[in-house]
């Protein structure tokens, strides 16, 4: 099976309120939320490094984002 990443944000202790996202890639998942986000190179290699960011519910719209991976083929999810 081959492994894809599922991305999103929104605000702690709910469901994604943008998102999930499908990425085939790692790389494709990150440049996919800084574009979104509008993330700063000090916030884009935080989160390129551990797969989640706190965001500023103010200025971002939600609380925080996340990259998980998936190797399972037959998942459904919402894509962009």
């Amino acid at each position: 099976m081959a492994t894809h990443y599922h991305y999103g944000a929104g605000l702690h202790g709910y469901l994604y309120q943008d998102g999930p996202y499908t990425a085939e890639t790692y790389d494709d998942a990150i440049t996919a939320l800084v574009g979104r986000y509008n993330l700063g190179r000090i916030r884009a290699t935080f989160l390129a490094r551990y797969g989640y960011l706190e965001l500023n519910l103010r200025r971002d719209g939600n609380e925080y984002c996340e990259i998980t991976d998936c190797d399972d083929s037959t998942c459904e999810t919402e894509n962009e």
